[in-house]
């Protein structure tokens, strides 16, 4: 079998934005969401991705899989391939679009319904070694989600390592399914007693697309492929530049050191000198002194032998 990767955007919404087969779309989330008992997902009404602005100017949003359930409550589902930096941004401008479009032209506040995004990335955006995060609002003191109108649900798939006999959940499966179908040639058997994730191997076999389908899904991969290309000879460029440029500043900096190390080096040199002159002047004067005390001895003592009185010598010689 030849399947597509479940992470385009063409085999994505063949698999999650079928009305006919919501199906899927309900298990994977009720798996990815956590739902059980009375907040399942019993039905879903698959809606217009399409998001029109109320104010001509405004920005538009198309999203991969919008729906609605049962009760009302609105869900979102976005796959991220390309890394964005400000998918969390993304993610609080549609759901509050969502939530917004709600009220339509009654502003009846009591109408409004939850509304529950639910993005799945193929990177990493935040801390944690769990592919599965939730993001609600709640009472910084108590900790009580008392605001249940949003919620942000995130997968990480690259967070997500485990082999398939290690798949024990539903949710693990679903993950798997993202992660590894295109690089299997056939349904695991870990995967086929979930019969809504055989459904999603049977859509994403390309044996059962149109030559229509399969083209788009090729220039799509070869787009995404080449966008990734791209990245890479660019980072690989900033990090050839980041080194040239570092090497610059370093030799700069190391040219500064060398200077003030040379600067220093003189100084130091001038002071010694400084304090060697200023030694052996020291010594000179006081062997100067001495001399000059030796010779003031020596005529003192030819003055005595001369038959002068001592007193009187002294007394000549100013001592």
């Amino acid at each position: 079998m030849n399947f597509a990767d479940p992470r385009s955007d063409i085999a994505f919404k063949k698999i999650f934005g079928s009305q006919e087969r919501s199906h899927i779309l309900i298990s994977f989330l009720n798996a990815a969401l956590g739902f059980s008992g009375e907040r399942s997902i019993a039905s879903l009404i698959i809606l217009n991705p399409y998001q029109a602005p109320k104010i001509k100017g405004l920005k538009e949003s198309n999203l991969d899989v919008k729906a609605k359930d049962q009760s009302g409550r609105e869900f979102i589902v976005e796959m991220q391939v390309e890394r964005d930096i400000h998918f969390t941004k993304r993610a609080v401008y549609y759901s509050a679009k969502a939530y917004t479009q709600q009220l339509g032209k009654s502003l009846k506040y009591d109408t409004l319904n939850p509304v529950y995004f639910l993005g799945i990335l193929d990177f990493s955006i935040f801390e944690g070694v769990e592919p599965i995060s939730r993001h609600l609002i709640l009472n910084e003191k108590t900790r009580l989600q008392e605001i249940k109108e949003l919620e942000f649900n995130f997968i990480e798939l690259d967070k997500f390592d485990k082999t398939e006999k290690q798949l024990k959940t539903i949710v693990d499966k679903w993950l798997y399914f993202l992660k590894y179908t295109s690089q299997l040639d056939a349904v695991p058997k870990a995967l086929k007693s979930e019969p809504e994730i055989g459904e999603a191997f049977e859509i994403a076999n390309q044996h059962n697309w149109t030559l229509a389908e399969i083209d788009y899904y090729e220039k799509s991969e070869m787009k995404r492929y080449a966008s990734i290309l791209n990245l890479e000879q660019g980072i690989e460029k900033g990090i050839q530049k980041g080194i040239q440029e570092a090497t610059a500043t370093l030799q700069i900096e190391l040219k500064v050191e060398a200077e003030k190390r040379h600067a220093a080096e003189a100084h130091f040199q001038a002071e010694a000198e400084a304090r060697q002159k200023a030694e052996t002047d020291k010594l000179k004067a006081e062997a100067d002194k001495l001399k000059a005390e030796a010779q003031v001895c020596q005529a003192l003592e030819r003055m005595i032998q001369s038959g002068m009185p001592e007193a009187q010598a002294r007394q000549w010689l100013g001592l």
